[in-house]
């Protein structure tokens, strides 16, 4: 049996989870939804650099799910018109661009269509080494042309197939932060704007500001849904970019903005100070301690200003 550094694991009968073990300990969460002649996937995780066995003997996240999707009978569909045997195509969307979400992407760039918020385009074409942090963790940035810039509330289709799926941009842990809601599964597929246990990164190309206005944003959408899906007895599920794969979506949202609140006004828990990047960093959580924000000072300074909560951050502390 051959080693490799993922994991893969149904999440839901047309959907499947890949989790990647690697050196950097970021574990992303990689989704996979299958369609009769086409493949969504959702993130491409750290690359195949970054296996925290360098040792294993599959390290390509491409190769690996293909091999995956082969043994389930997945890979492959037959051309009505030619009776010829042909794999799925695959479409490629990125939650955001941050190392962890995109470095496997260079290897789907030749042949997939590849999906991208289209809030800030600029973000991604001016210094992606930089804005992605993959110049800051010598992770080679990946080189792709973008076939598709998604909007707002962007119902999704691709050749006349539809994907069930909606698009939502939402800013704030990234300018160019997306959310996908699946309506056949009832999955809303949060990147970085929600998760659980570890905190929220608000760092160099974070807003707060914009990341709030997401959350509101957020809850509302995902409101109606429950309340459209109340008949059938069932609620939306968040599948996060990290640690959560089927927590209920509207709940998440509320805690979190409750935990966004308290941490501008100074009431969540400081738990941790440090220097990262030469970066003064404040971690504060919630009593729960299963949400919470890791901030950059002057993003928490900028935005406390902004909604008028005057109180003083703890100093700096010395690398």
């Amino acid at each position: 049996m051959t080693t490799s550094c993922f994991s893969f694991t149904p999440l839901n009968k047309s959907t499947y989870k890949v989790v990647q073990d690697d050196s950097l300990n970021e574990l992303p969460f990689i989704y996979v939804k299958v369609y009769p002649t086409l493949l969504v996937l959702i993130d491409t995780g750290c690359g195949p650099n970054h296996a925290k066995d360098p040792t294993v003997e599959e390290k390509s996240i491409r190769r690996y799910i293909e091999t995956n999707l082969e043994n389930e009978g997945k890979l492959k569909y037959v051309d009505p018109e030619t009776s010829e045997t042909k794999n799925k195509q695959w479409l490629v969307f990125i939650t955001h661009t941050h190392y962890d979400h995109i470095g496997g992407l260079f290897e789907f760039a030749d042949d997939s269509s590849i999906f991208i918020s289209g809030y800030s385009q600029e973000y991604i074409l001016n210094d992606l080494g930089c804005n992605s942090l993959c110049c800051a963790f010598n992770i080679p940035t990946p080189k792709f042309t973008v076939s598709h810039w998604l909007e707002q509330n962007e119902h999704l289709t691709f050749n006349d197939v539809d994907l069930h799926l909606e698009a939502l941009i939402t800013p704030g842990h990234t300018p160019d932060e997306i959310a996908l809601y699946d309506s056949e599964e009832h999955v809303f597929y949060a990147g970085d704007s929600l998760y659980e246990v570890l905190p929220i990164y608000i760092i160099e190309t974070s807003n707060m500001i914009e990341y709030v206005a997401s959350l509101d944003m957020m809850l509302k959408y995902v409101q109606a849904k429950n309340k459209e899906l109340e008949p059938l007895g069932v609620r939306v599920t968040t599948a996060s970019g990290h640690i959560t794969d089927s927590a209920d979506t509207e709940n998440l949202i509320l805690e979190t903005q409750e935990c966004f609140w308290n941490t501008l006004k100074g009431k969540a828990i400081l738990t941790e100070q440090k220097v990262m990047r030469k970066k003064n960093i404040l971690i504060y959580m919630n009593e729960a301690n299963n949400v919470g924000f890791m901030c950059i000072d002057n993003k928490l300074e900028e935005a406390k200003k902004h909604f008028g909560f005057e109180w003083e951050l703890p100093a700096p502390v010395s690398a």
